[in-house]
Formats: C-alpha cells, sequence, structure tokens
C-alpha cells in the first residue's frame, strides 16, 4: 500500500469518527432536559404568558409567584447574557412545538442596544447547525464559526470547553429517561443575593459615566423577535424593572436610548412599560446589581407585575372587545 493511499484511508477514517462524534453530541445536547433550546422544542409548555431576555428576567421572574397572581400558566424563556439574536432563536426555539402565548414580555433597557453588553452566545444552537433560520443568524452574529461549522466536529471543537458537561448531561438525562429540566419553568433563583459593588467598580471604570453606543444588529434582532412574536398573533410588550437610582448618574444619555426603544415601540403598536419609578429603586438593599434585584427586590417587583399583568388581562377580556 503506497503512502498516499494510507493518507487518504487515515483522513477517511478520522472523518468519519469526527462524523460520528458530532452526531453523538447531536443527540447528547438534544436531549439534555436542561438546555433550554433543546427543552423547548420536545417539551409542551404551551404558556399564556412568556418571559424573555437575559439574565434580569431569568433570576427575577419566578412563574410560580406570578401565576398564583394572574390565574394564567406562564413561562421564563430569558437566558443568561443573552442578545436579542439569542432571544430570538429561542422564541423560535418555543414557537415551533408550542401554541403562541397571548403575551410576551421582553426586557429591554439602554445596556441591551450596546454590543458591549450581553452576547450571543453561539454554542447555544450548535446542536441545531442545518436548520434554516439557525444557519441565517449565525452567518449574520458568528460569521466564522459558520463558516467552519459544517467541518466534522468543528461544530462542537469551536466552543469544545461549553459544551462538554452539557453533552454528559445530555447522555445521562437519556439514560434516566429524565425529560424534566432542574428548572421546570424557566426561573433561576440567583445564587448571588447581596449587593457585590458593581456599580463602585464601574465608576471606577468610567468616573464621568458611561454613553450607551446603538448598536444597528442588537436593533435589528429586536424587531426580528417583535415580528416573528406578532406573526403568530402575540401581544408584545417590552419592560424595564426597576433601575437602581444611583446609577442613573452615570449614564449621561440614557434618555437619548430609552427615546430610541420607545420609538421601536411605536414603530409596532406596542407599549415599552419602565416600572423605573417603584420606591424600591432608591435603595441598594433590594439590589444584587444596578439592574438585578435580589429576591427580596424581585418579590416586590414581581407582585407589581403581576398587578400590572392581571390589569392588562382584564383589558383585553371585558374593553378591548368593545372599542
Amino acid at each position: 500500500m503506497n503512502t498516499v493511499k494510507k493518507i487518504t484511508i487515515s483522513v477517511a477514517i478520522i472523518l468519519l469518527v469526527l462524523a460520528g462524534l458530532s452526531r453523538m453530541y447531536d443527540f447528547a445536547l438534544r436531549h439534555n432536559a436542561n438546555i433550554k433550546a433543546a427543552y423547548v422544542q420536545s417539551a409542551k409548555i404551551d404558556a399564556n404568558i412568556i418571559f424573555h431576555g437575559p439574565c434580569e428576567p431569568l433570576w427575577m421572574i419566578s412563574p410560580a409567584i406570578l401565576d398564583s397572581q394572574t390565574h394564567v400558566k406562564s413561562y421564563n424563556l430569558a437566558l443568561s447574557h443573552s442578545d436579542f439574536a439569542d432571544n430570538y432563536l429561542h422564541l423560535y426555539f418555543y414557537l415551533k412545538h408550542n401554541k403562541a402565548p397571548e403575551m410576551m414580555f421582553l426586557y429591554v433597557t439602554p445596556e441591551s442596544m450596546d454590543a458591549n453588553y450581553n452576547t450571543f452566545n453561539t454554542y447555544r444552537f450548535a446542536a441545531f447547525v442545518g436548520d434554516p433560520v439557525v444557519d441565517s443568524v449565525l452567518k449574520e452574529c458568528d460569521p466564522d464559526y459558520a463558516k467552519w461549522s459544517s467541518f466534522p466536529f468543528m461544530k462542537y471543537a469551536w466552543y469544545s470547553s461549553k459544551v462538554n458537561f452539557d453533552a454528559l448531561q445530555g447522555l445521562k438525562h437519556y439514560v434516566q429517561h429524565r425529560t424534566i429540566p432542574y428548572y421546570p419553568d424557566g426561573y433561576e433563583p440567583p445564587v448571588q443575593v447581596v449587593w457585590d459593588n458593581h456599580l463602585e467598580k464601574f465608576i471606577q471604570l468610567y468616573p464621568d459615566g458611561y454613553n450607551f453606543e446603538w448598536n444597528k444588529l442588537r436593533e435589528k434582532y429586536l424587531c426580528k423577535t417583535i415580528e416573528l412574536a406578532q406573526q403568530h398573533g402575540i401581544e408584545v410588550y417590552l419592560y424595564e424593572s426597576p433601575v437602581l437610582e444611583e446609577a442613573l448618574h452615570y449614564q449621561p444619555n440614557r434618555e437619548e436610548i430609552v427615546k430610541k426603544i420607545k420609538g421601536i415601540a411605536d414603530k409596532y403598536n406596542i407599549l415599552y412599560v419602565q416600572f423605573d419609578k417603584m420606591k424600591i429603586a432608591a435603595s441598594r438593599k433590594y439590589f444584587m446589581s444596578t439592574l438585578n434585584l435580589n429576591m427580596e427586590g424581585s418579590r416586590i417587583f414581581t407582585d407589581t407585575l403581576g398587578k400590572y399583568i392581571s390589569g392588562r388581562l382584564h383589558y383585553n377580556e371585558f374593553i378591548r372587545p368593545h372599542l
């Protein structure tokens, strides 16, 4: 056997092994009940209300508490450190397998529009490469990954440290026939519940404050997320939970960005609901960072949000039909 033939056979074997390994990862990750992208495509959640966005709703909105107040079923679709493209794909996955909710509350704050905050977490979608919608977002948000992900196993090798544990956990879930995630309603109580001097560190970095930079890609996927929801007949609400008042001084162009967000809301004829006037915004004792409320602050906010939603449900049921 000549050298060229040996090399060809060796390369073919390696490629086959990598292709098989890639399929195994696909299978494992799609069976990991703790991965929302996989769970919402296999479970019948069929919530009446979904909450979406990054860590703020993920750590602050408990459907169990809210449902007891609104008397309708809700689900927390949010994920930590996620941008709007990330949110868009998770909403797309949810709607593929579940009936459209009546309402969606999408968290938007000036930081949401700045590419220096939150990110597109490519590794969350590795198991779904090949879906045309996923592929189109990957090409736009992570073009280098999209270019190389067609090579055997490269879609997992690229972010291997992010997916290896999840793959092992997915195999464990499959063997144990586990189909329910650790957090069934999507809400993840924060591990940290005390102030972490986040603001002090921010002031050290930006003593004159920080001017948010409006990112066009963030705007595009915020709009696409709203449009996807509206195409399914979902009533969309953009919202912002309380922000620590003393932090506002260090956001000199905050009102300019808020005005642009309100402009997008007006474009789609939806509401941008800000809970910035709540009394808890005045005290650090309710926060663990400038945007994230602690358990007590979250309880108070959730109560207020529940009352707001109940009012909107009452409006939709008894008032809107007669307008």
